[in-house]
Protein backbone atom coordinates (compact mmCIF):
# COMPACT_ATOMS: atom_id res chain seq x y z
CA UNK A 1 0.00 0.00 0.00
CA UNK A 2 2.82 2.50 0.95
CA UNK A 3 4.23 1.11 -2.39
CA UNK A 4 1.49 2.68 -4.37
CA UNK A 5 0.81 5.76 -2.74
CA UNK A 6 4.71 6.87 -3.33
CA UNK A 7 3.82 6.02 -6.73
CA UNK A 8 1.00 8.08 -7.14
CA UNK A 9 3.18 10.61 -5.56
CA UNK A 10 6.00 10.64 -8.21
CA UNK A 11 3.14 10.43 -11.09
CA UNK A 12 1.85 14.00 -9.55
CA UNK A 13 4.73 15.33 -9.56
CA UNK A 14 5.52 14.59 -12.96
CA UNK A 15 2.85 15.77 -14.37
CA UNK A 16 3.16 18.87 -12.12
CA UNK A 17 6.62 19.43 -13.62
CA UNK A 18 5.22 19.11 -17.50
CA UNK A 19 2.65 20.91 -16.68
CA UNK A 20 4.34 23.81 -14.64
CA UNK A 21 7.07 24.12 -17.58
CA UNK A 22 4.38 24.20 -19.95
CA UNK A 23 2.59 27.07 -18.37
CA UNK A 24 6.03 29.16 -17.87
CA UNK A 25 7.24 28.60 -21.09
CA UNK A 26 3.65 29.74 -22.71
CA UNK A 27 3.80 33.04 -20.42
CA UNK A 28 7.68 33.72 -21.23
CA UNK A 29 7.04 33.54 -24.85
CA UNK A 30 4.17 35.07 -25.01
CA UNK A 31 5.85 37.91 -22.84
CA UNK A 32 8.76 37.70 -25.49
CA UNK A 33 6.63 38.12 -28.46
CA UNK A 34 4.23 41.43 -27.54
CA UNK A 35 5.61 43.13 -29.74
CA UNK A 36 5.58 40.85 -32.92
CA UNK A 37 1.87 40.33 -32.09
CA UNK A 38 2.50 36.54 -30.88
CA UNK A 39 -1.13 34.94 -29.71
CA UNK A 40 -1.38 32.31 -27.15
CA UNK A 41 -1.26 29.51 -29.83
CA UNK A 42 2.25 31.13 -30.88
CA UNK A 43 3.58 30.91 -27.47
CA UNK A 44 2.06 27.22 -27.07
CA UNK A 45 3.75 26.26 -30.17
CA UNK A 46 7.27 27.59 -29.37
CA UNK A 47 6.90 25.70 -25.70
CA UNK A 48 5.53 22.36 -27.53
CA UNK A 49 8.50 22.31 -30.26
CA UNK A 50 11.21 23.31 -27.56
CA UNK A 51 10.59 20.89 -25.17
CA UNK A 52 10.25 18.42 -27.57
CA UNK A 53 13.35 19.13 -29.48
CA UNK A 54 11.27 19.05 -32.36
CA UNK A 55 13.13 21.47 -33.95
CA UNK A 56 10.42 22.93 -36.47
CA UNK A 57 10.46 27.00 -37.92
CA UNK A 58 10.62 29.81 -35.19
CA UNK A 59 7.31 31.87 -35.34
CA UNK A 60 8.27 34.31 -32.37
CA UNK A 61 11.84 35.89 -33.38
CA UNK A 62 14.15 35.86 -30.51
CA UNK A 63 16.76 37.74 -29.22
CA UNK A 64 19.62 37.05 -26.85
CA UNK A 65 17.44 37.10 -23.72
CA UNK A 66 14.80 34.79 -25.85
CA UNK A 67 17.69 32.34 -26.62
CA UNK A 68 18.38 32.10 -23.02
CA UNK A 69 14.59 31.54 -21.97
CA UNK A 70 14.96 28.83 -24.88
CA UNK A 71 17.85 27.32 -23.40
CA UNK A 72 16.13 26.77 -19.73
CA UNK A 73 12.83 26.08 -21.20
CA UNK A 74 14.47 22.91 -22.97
CA UNK A 75 16.60 21.70 -20.38
CA UNK A 76 13.75 22.00 -17.59
CA UNK A 77 10.85 20.66 -20.01
CA UNK A 78 13.18 17.73 -21.48
CA UNK A 79 13.86 16.65 -17.77
CA UNK A 80 11.12 16.77 -16.98
CA UNK A 81 9.80 14.51 -19.89
CA UNK A 82 12.72 12.02 -19.02
CA UNK A 83 10.96 12.17 -15.29
CA UNK A 84 7.29 11.53 -16.71
CA UNK A 85 8.54 8.69 -18.87
CA UNK A 86 10.74 6.91 -16.48
CA UNK A 87 7.91 7.11 -13.87
CA UNK A 88 5.45 5.42 -16.36
CA UNK A 89 7.71 2.71 -17.61
CA UNK A 90 8.37 2.30 -13.32
CA UNK A 91 4.56 1.85 -12.76
CA UNK A 92 4.42 -0.52 -15.74
CA UNK A 93 7.18 -2.63 -14.60
CA UNK A 94 5.62 -2.49 -10.93
CA UNK A 95 2.17 -3.59 -11.87
CA UNK A 96 4.19 -6.80 -13.61
CA UNK A 97 5.90 -8.33 -10.78
CA UNK A 98 3.15 -7.39 -8.16
CA UNK A 99 0.64 -8.84 -10.03
CA UNK A 100 2.27 -11.11 -12.76
CA UNK A 101 -0.95 -13.31 -12.92
CA UNK A 102 -2.95 -10.29 -13.67
CA UNK A 103 -4.87 -11.38 -10.15
CA UNK A 104 -5.88 -7.60 -9.41
CA UNK A 105 -7.28 -7.02 -12.50
CA UNK A 106 -9.82 -10.05 -12.27
CA UNK A 107 -10.48 -9.38 -9.09
CA UNK A 108 -11.87 -6.13 -10.63
CA UNK A 109 -13.82 -8.13 -13.09
CA UNK A 110 -15.57 -10.31 -10.39
CA UNK A 111 -16.06 -7.46 -8.57
CA UNK A 112 -18.63 -6.14 -11.28
CA UNK A 113 -20.33 -9.58 -11.38
CA UNK A 114 -23.72 -10.30 -10.24
CA UNK A 115 -26.06 -13.78 -10.95
CA UNK A 116 -22.78 -15.65 -11.82
CA UNK A 117 -22.35 -19.26 -10.83
CA UNK A 118 -19.60 -20.03 -8.49
CA UNK A 119 -17.51 -23.51 -9.20
CA UNK A 120 -15.60 -24.34 -6.39
CA UNK A 121 -12.57 -26.60 -7.86
CA UNK A 122 -11.17 -27.07 -11.40
CA UNK A 123 -10.69 -31.05 -11.36
CA UNK A 124 -12.09 -32.87 -14.32
CA UNK A 125 -15.85 -32.49 -13.11
CA UNK A 126 -15.53 -29.10 -12.68
CA UNK A 127 -13.89 -28.15 -15.41
CA UNK A 128 -16.79 -29.80 -17.34
CA UNK A 129 -19.17 -27.39 -15.60
CA UNK A 130 -17.23 -24.39 -16.29
CA UNK A 131 -17.25 -25.53 -20.09
CA UNK A 132 -21.34 -25.94 -20.13
CA UNK A 133 -21.66 -23.05 -18.44
CA UNK A 134 -19.65 -21.18 -20.47
CA UNK A 135 -21.01 -22.23 -23.52
CA UNK A 136 -24.39 -21.57 -21.89
CA UNK A 137 -23.08 -18.08 -21.83
CA UNK A 138 -23.26 -17.43 -17.97
CA UNK A 139 -20.19 -15.85 -16.47
CA UNK A 140 -18.82 -18.03 -13.79
CA UNK A 141 -15.96 -17.97 -10.98
CA UNK A 142 -13.65 -20.90 -10.39
CA UNK A 143 -12.46 -21.57 -6.75
CA UNK A 144 -9.49 -23.44 -6.65
CA UNK A 145 -6.62 -23.91 -4.02
CA UNK A 146 -3.86 -25.51 -6.34
CA UNK A 147 -1.44 -23.36 -8.48
CA UNK A 148 -2.28 -25.24 -11.50
CA UNK A 149 -5.66 -24.73 -11.63
CA UNK A 150 -4.44 -21.17 -12.58
CA UNK A 151 -3.14 -22.58 -15.80
CA UNK A 152 -6.24 -24.34 -16.61
CA UNK A 153 -8.41 -21.21 -15.91
CA UNK A 154 -6.22 -19.20 -18.46
CA UNK A 155 -6.43 -21.73 -20.48
CA UNK A 156 -10.08 -21.79 -20.56
CA UNK A 157 -10.42 -17.64 -20.36
CA UNK A 158 -12.43 -18.28 -17.13
CA UNK A 159 -12.38 -16.11 -13.94
CA UNK A 160 -10.35 -17.79 -11.23
CA UNK A 161 -9.74 -16.85 -7.26
CA UNK A 162 -6.42 -19.14 -5.61
CA UNK A 163 -8.20 -20.17 -2.62
CA UNK A 164 -9.75 -22.32 -0.26
CA UNK A 165 -13.47 -22.34 -0.97
CA UNK A 166 -14.90 -23.11 2.56
CA UNK A 167 -13.15 -19.70 3.89
CA UNK A 168 -15.80 -17.57 3.87
CA UNK A 169 -13.74 -14.54 2.74
CA UNK A 170 -12.69 -17.03 -0.20
CA UNK A 171 -16.69 -16.79 -1.06
CA UNK A 172 -17.13 -13.52 -0.80
CA UNK A 173 -14.48 -12.03 -3.25
CA UNK A 174 -16.13 -14.69 -5.67
CA UNK A 175 -19.46 -12.59 -5.04
CA UNK A 176 -21.22 -15.24 -3.45
CA UNK A 177 -23.97 -12.69 -1.74
CA UNK A 178 -24.32 -11.46 -5.64
CA UNK A 179 -23.80 -14.76 -7.31
CA UNK A 180 -27.23 -16.83 -8.69
CA UNK A 181 -25.35 -20.23 -8.14
CA UNK A 182 -22.90 -22.44 -6.45
CA UNK A 183 -21.59 -25.81 -8.30
CA UNK A 184 -18.88 -27.92 -5.64
CA UNK A 185 -17.47 -30.40 -7.13
CA UNK A 186 -13.67 -30.96 -5.34
CA UNK A 187 -13.39 -34.90 -4.38
CA UNK A 188 -13.88 -34.45 -0.82
CA UNK A 189 -16.95 -35.19 1.01
CA UNK A 190 -16.17 -33.42 3.78
CA UNK A 191 -14.76 -30.08 2.35
CA UNK A 192 -17.95 -30.21 0.12
CA UNK A 193 -20.10 -30.42 3.12
CA UNK A 194 -18.57 -27.26 4.94
CA UNK A 195 -18.28 -25.99 1.44
CA UNK A 196 -21.76 -26.00 1.00
CA UNK A 197 -22.56 -24.83 5.17
CA UNK A 198 -20.40 -21.70 4.26
CA UNK A 199 -22.00 -20.76 1.61
CA UNK A 200 -25.62 -20.71 2.64
CA UNK A 201 -24.42 -19.12 5.57
CA UNK A 202 -23.59 -16.28 3.44
CA UNK A 203 -26.23 -16.49 0.75
CA UNK A 204 -29.42 -18.32 1.79
CA UNK A 205 -31.00 -17.98 -1.70
CA UNK A 206 -28.29 -19.10 -3.63
CA UNK A 207 -29.26 -22.20 -5.35
CA UNK A 208 -26.62 -24.86 -4.56
CA UNK A 209 -25.72 -28.10 -6.44
CA UNK A 210 -22.92 -30.16 -5.05
CA UNK A 211 -20.90 -33.86 -5.83
CA UNK A 212 -21.22 -36.96 -3.80
CA UNK A 213 -18.10 -39.33 -4.10
CA UNK A 214 -20.22 -41.48 -2.09
CA UNK A 215 -23.63 -41.84 -1.75
CA UNK A 216 -23.93 -41.93 2.00
CA UNK A 217 -22.96 -38.10 1.79
CA UNK A 218 -25.64 -36.93 0.07
CA UNK A 219 -28.14 -36.85 2.48
CA UNK A 220 -25.75 -34.85 4.56
CA UNK A 221 -25.06 -32.29 1.80
CA UNK A 222 -29.20 -31.81 1.97
CA UNK A 223 -28.91 -31.19 5.39
CA UNK A 224 -25.74 -28.83 5.26
CA UNK A 225 -27.93 -26.21 2.74
CA UNK A 226 -27.70 -28.02 -0.80
CA UNK A 227 -30.28 -28.19 -3.05
CA UNK A 228 -29.23 -30.85 -5.23
CA UNK A 229 -26.46 -33.24 -4.46
CA UNK A 230 -25.72 -35.70 -6.66
CA UNK A 231 -22.83 -38.65 -7.38
CA UNK A 232 -20.86 -38.29 -11.21
CA UNK A 233 -20.40 -41.85 -10.41
CA UNK A 234 -23.88 -42.67 -10.22
CA UNK A 235 -24.79 -40.66 -13.25
CA UNK A 236 -21.63 -42.16 -15.32
CA UNK A 237 -23.10 -45.91 -14.50
CA UNK A 238 -26.68 -45.09 -15.55
CA UNK A 239 -25.59 -42.81 -19.12
CA UNK A 240 -23.64 -45.75 -19.86
CA UNK A 241 -26.76 -48.36 -19.26
CA UNK A 242 -28.64 -46.09 -21.03
CA UNK A 243 -26.47 -45.96 -24.06
CA UNK A 244 -27.00 -49.74 -24.70
CA UNK A 245 -30.66 -49.42 -23.58
CA UNK A 246 -32.39 -46.51 -25.05
CA UNK A 247 -29.34 -44.91 -27.43
CA UNK A 248 -31.49 -42.85 -29.75
CA UNK A 249 -32.78 -41.01 -26.43
CA UNK A 250 -29.33 -40.76 -25.03
CA UNK A 251 -28.98 -39.04 -28.18
CA UNK A 252 -31.93 -36.55 -27.87
CA UNK A 253 -31.02 -35.44 -24.55
CA UNK A 254 -27.51 -34.66 -25.11
CA UNK A 255 -28.67 -32.20 -28.18
CA UNK A 256 -31.59 -30.30 -25.82
CA UNK A 257 -29.06 -30.00 -22.79
CA UNK A 258 -26.48 -28.45 -25.13
CA UNK A 259 -27.52 -25.07 -24.21
CA UNK A 260 -26.36 -22.21 -26.35
CA UNK A 261 -26.93 -24.36 -29.56
CA UNK A 262 -30.06 -23.21 -31.50
CA UNK A 263 -31.48 -26.75 -32.42
CA UNK A 264 -32.92 -27.75 -29.28
CA UNK A 265 -33.07 -26.66 -25.21
CA UNK A 266 -34.82 -28.28 -22.31
CA UNK A 267 -35.57 -25.36 -20.13
CA UNK A 268 -37.23 -25.24 -16.23
CA UNK A 269 -39.74 -22.59 -16.09
CA UNK A 270 -41.55 -21.32 -12.62
CA UNK A 271 -44.78 -19.46 -12.51
CA UNK A 272 -43.90 -17.02 -9.84
CA UNK A 273 -46.05 -15.60 -7.08
CA UNK A 274 -48.03 -12.61 -9.16
CA UNK A 275 -47.42 -13.68 -12.39
CA UNK A 276 -50.88 -12.92 -15.12
CA UNK A 277 -50.32 -16.79 -16.19
CA UNK A 278 -51.23 -18.11 -12.97
CA UNK A 279 -54.94 -18.74 -13.11
CA UNK A 280 -55.07 -19.01 -16.68
CA UNK A 281 -55.24 -22.45 -18.94
CA UNK A 282 -52.38 -23.46 -21.44
CA UNK A 283 -55.25 -23.34 -24.22
CA UNK A 284 -55.80 -19.32 -23.06
CA UNK A 285 -52.15 -18.12 -22.76
CA UNK A 286 -51.52 -19.74 -26.36
CA UNK A 287 -47.72 -20.68 -25.46
CA UNK A 288 -47.20 -22.99 -28.61
CA UNK A 289 -48.48 -20.21 -30.67
CA UNK A 290 -46.83 -17.34 -29.40
CA UNK A 291 -43.39 -18.56 -28.47
CA UNK A 292 -43.16 -21.62 -30.70
CA UNK A 293 -41.63 -23.53 -27.56
CA UNK A 294 -43.87 -26.81 -26.08
CA UNK A 295 -45.00 -27.39 -22.17
CA UNK A 296 -43.74 -30.78 -21.93
CA UNK A 297 -44.24 -31.60 -18.40
CA UNK A 298 -45.44 -29.76 -15.58
CA UNK A 299 -44.17 -30.55 -11.90
CA UNK A 300 -46.85 -29.36 -9.51
CA UNK A 301 -45.30 -29.64 -5.63
CA UNK A 302 -44.43 -33.70 -5.75
CA UNK A 303 -46.82 -34.37 -8.41
CA UNK A 304 -45.62 -34.73 -12.29
CA UNK A 305 -47.85 -33.80 -14.94
CA UNK A 306 -46.58 -35.06 -18.42
CA UNK A 307 -48.21 -33.85 -21.74
CA UNK A 308 -50.34 -31.25 -19.64
CA UNK A 309 -53.88 -30.91 -21.03
CA UNK A 310 -54.16 -27.38 -23.01
CA UNK A 311 -57.17 -27.01 -20.68
CA UNK A 312 -55.21 -27.04 -17.21
CA UNK A 313 -54.75 -23.79 -15.42
CA UNK A 314 -51.40 -23.29 -14.29
CA UNK A 315 -50.44 -22.23 -10.64
CA UNK A 316 -47.92 -19.93 -8.75
CA UNK A 317 -45.23 -22.21 -8.18
CA UNK A 318 -46.06 -24.74 -11.09
CA UNK A 319 -42.49 -25.68 -13.10
CA UNK A 320 -42.83 -25.85 -16.57
CA UNK A 321 -40.79 -28.71 -18.36
CA UNK A 322 -40.07 -26.43 -21.88
CA UNK A 323 -38.82 -27.38 -25.19
CA UNK A 324 -37.15 -25.28 -28.05
CA UNK A 325 -34.54 -22.99 -29.15
CA UNK A 326 -32.76 -20.87 -27.21
CA UNK A 327 -35.19 -17.66 -28.53
CA UNK A 328 -38.05 -19.94 -28.28
CA UNK A 329 -37.81 -20.56 -24.45
CA UNK A 330 -36.72 -16.73 -23.85
CA UNK A 331 -40.11 -15.69 -25.09
CA UNK A 332 -41.81 -18.14 -22.99
CA UNK A 333 -39.64 -17.31 -19.80
CA UNK A 334 -40.91 -13.53 -20.48
CA UNK A 335 -44.01 -13.94 -21.33
CA UNK A 336 -45.45 -16.17 -17.82
CA UNK A 337 -43.11 -14.31 -15.93
CA UNK A 338 -45.38 -10.75 -16.95
CA UNK A 339 -47.78 -9.51 -14.17
CA UNK A 340 -49.90 -7.63 -15.97
CA UNK A 341 -52.76 -8.98 -18.73
CA UNK A 342 -51.36 -11.82 -20.85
Amino acid sequence: MGYLTETKHHSLVAIGLVGMTTAIGTLGYLWLGRDQGATLLDALYMTVITITTVGYEEVIHLDSEGRLFTMFIAVTGIGSLFYSFGIVMDNLLASRLLDPLGVRKMQRKIDTLSDHVIVAGLGRVGMQAVIELQESGRECVVIDPRPEAMALAQHRECLIIQGDASNDEVLESAGIARAMGLIVTTGDDANNVYIVLSARSLNPKLYIVSRAVNDSTIAKLHRAGANRAISPYAIGGRRLAHLILSPTVVDFFDTVFKRGQESLNLEGIQISEGSAAAGQTIAALRLRERTGASVLVIMRGAAVIPNPDPDLALQAGDKLVTLGTMTQLERMAELVSKRSAI
